[in-house]
């Protein structure tokens, strides 16, 4: 495992594409998460400070980071695509490396991306919940989000290696991975009734980090209907549909993230590097 991580590290440190799309995510998240807290919008029952105090940012930050995963999957799509290119996996093969390791290489780039992502946002979260939160802290309190945003992380980016392994151009995969997420699955959902929507794989990965209740987190106090459900939730106002719940959702996407390993694991096994 430890030579696997050395070859992929040492092919990624010197891959330019790579270092500037990793340092975009990282401005882009970093400088959205800036303005945003710049916006200090605060009226009776509304504050935008909430955003940023624990608990409410392990639901603002993930959601806001999730904007981002497209560059992330693009950037497993342009390094595998490298290497159909130049023929690095069959060089790869030649010096005795099995088509499985081939994979195990990629899942370990993959879930070191996840974990600088998983990183960035925990990090950032902290240090913008102990300056905005007054009083003690609660700092880990609602933290199970950015777990589930870290198998978002990795399920975007399996989706993408998944593209690229099958059409093995990388132009091509990152077009048909961006038209998968708009107009092409919801597209396709529209056919089906709205029971069976939220199970199609796009719409459950992009499920793990839904929108916001911005009402109910800006708001002072607590609106809680007679089933104790929270008045100012879109969905109990019937402004957006009910969301499968969170551990279905991340059944769901687990299950498909490993169907779809074990789809590129069966054609790299079958096709020609």
């Amino acid at each position: 495992m430890r030579k696997l991580l050395n070859i992929e590290l040492v092919k990624l440190l010197n891959y330019n594409s790579f270092k500037v799309l990793l340092g975009l995510h990282l401005a882009l998240f970093t400088l959205v998460i800036f303005v945003s807290s710049q916006i200090d919008i605060s009226v009776p029952g509304f504050d935008t400070r909430n955003f940023f105090r624990f608990p409410h940012l392990w639901e603002y930050f993930p959601w806001i980071a999730s904007w981002f995963n497209l560059l992330l999957a693009i950037v497993i799509i342009m390094v595998t695509g490298n290497e159909f290119s130049y023929r690095t996996f069959r060089q790869h093969v030649i010096d005795g490396l099995s088509r499985l390791d081939l994979l195990k290489g990629k899942l370990l780039v993959i879930f070191l991306i996840a974990l600088y992502s998983f990183l960035l946002v925990l990090v950032t979260g902290i240090i913008y919940g102990l300056i905005h939160t007054p009083g003690p802290a609660l700092i880990f309190s609602g933290i199970d989000r950015l777990f589930v945003y870290f198998l978002q992380t990795v399920a975007y980016m399996v989706i993408g290696l998944l593209l690229v392994v099958l059409l093995r151009s990388t132009a091509l995969s990152i077009i048909l991975f961006i038209l998968l997420r708009f107009p092409i699955e919801p597209i396709i959902r529209s056919f089906f009734n709205r029971a069976a929507r939220p199970f199609f794989p796009m719409k459950s990965v992009s499920g793990l980090t839904p929108t916001p209740e911005f009402l109910s987190i800006s708001s002072e106090s607590t609106f809680e209907t007679a089933d104790g459900g929270n008045a100012l939730s879109l969905s109990e106002m019937g402004i957006v549909g009910q969301a499968l719940p969170l551990y279905m959702q991340v059944i769901l996407v687990v299950a498909y993230t490993t169907l779809f390993i074990g789809l590129v694991t069966y054609v790299l096994k079958r096709r020609n590097l």
